[in-house]
């Protein structure tokens, strides 16, 4: 199995830790516990021609939201002209039921929305349906 790099962004630890948990099985997983961590860490990856290839994102965070992080990543992907095949693949992770966020999310470019709490499945489900990964992990 091909392995994916991956960017885990959450403020808080334990979902971060749970997370991690469930995603290392399919790659590097990297975390950040800010917005502005996740984004210099985003820039750094490409920077290192070694960009991620998923990014789960809990929406609220003291510095950005992650609505806000998820729509400064698909600016700088417009502006270094990333085609949308080779576009970081974005999960929302959150425990906002409002649906403005789910709106904003996708208006954004995210592809999945997990509710949190969630269980193992659900993030394995959605990183699944983005063809990331294959069926049978």
């Amino acid at each position: 199995m091909e392995k994916i790099k991956i960017l885990i962004v959450d403020d808080e630890f334990i979902l971060r830790r749970f997370a991690r948990e469930i995603l290392s099985r399919f790659g590097e997983c990297d975390i950040a516990v800010s917005g502005q961590e996740a984004l210099a860490a985003f820039e750094k990856a490409h920077e290192n021609n070694n960009p991620y290839d998923l990014i789960t994102m809990d929406i609220m965070m003291p510095d950005l939201t992650g609505i806000e992080v998820l729509k400064n990543i698909r600016n700088w992907e417009k502006k270094h002209n990333i085609p949308d095949k080779k576009q970081v693949r974005v999960i929302m992770i959150t425990g906002s039921q409002d649906k403005i966020d789910f709106l904003h999310s996708f208006q954004q470019g995210c592809e999945a929305y997990v509710l949190k709490p969630y269980y193992p499945e659900h993030l394995l489900e959605a990183v699944k349906k983005l063809g990331l990964v294959k069926n049978n992990t």
